[in-house]
């Protein structure tokens, strides 16, 4: 058996990695999760959050994702997501703003916009989270 699987990221825009790795951490709405080589096939939905993988090389990677899907089959996984970034790729300021802006729509908002400000308000933390880390 391998010891390494094929990971795709995708977004509407563009493929963020296409690579083989050893294992990777992504959420979805029950927790964590680990994925290993020869996993059972399967689809998932995941949420915005940092995930973390181990290359064929052995080098930890990490990188935020939004709101998508995983999906697994015949030890292939790939995550289809309305974003992907690598910490290199984003902006911390425009992360922090993004994080005042929806802590203020919280604070003023219906209901739909409470919902809305509570999404951009997760995802503009974990980009802060991701680039901080680095």
């Amino acid at each position: 058996m391998a010891d390494t699987f094929l990971l795709k990221i995708v977004t509407p825009d563009k493929d963020i990695f296409n690579g083989n790795i050893k294992r990777i951490f992504l959420k979805n709405s029950v927790g964590r999760l680990e994925i290993l080589a020869n996993h059972a096939n399967m689809v998932t939905s995941t949420i915005s959050s940092i995930v973390e993988f181990t290359d064929a090389d052995g080098k930890d990677r990490k990188l935020f994702i939004s709101k998508g899907i995983a999906s697994i089959f015949n030890n292939e996984m790939t995550i289809f997501s309305e974003s992907a970034e690598f910490s290199d790729n984003i902006d911390l300021n425009r992360a922090e703003k993004a994080k005042e802006r929806a802590e203020k729509r919280l604070l003023e908002g219906n209901k739909y916009d409470k919902e809305r400000a509570e999404l951009a308000l997760l995802r503009s933390i974990e980009r802060i989270n991701l680039k901080k880390m680095n």
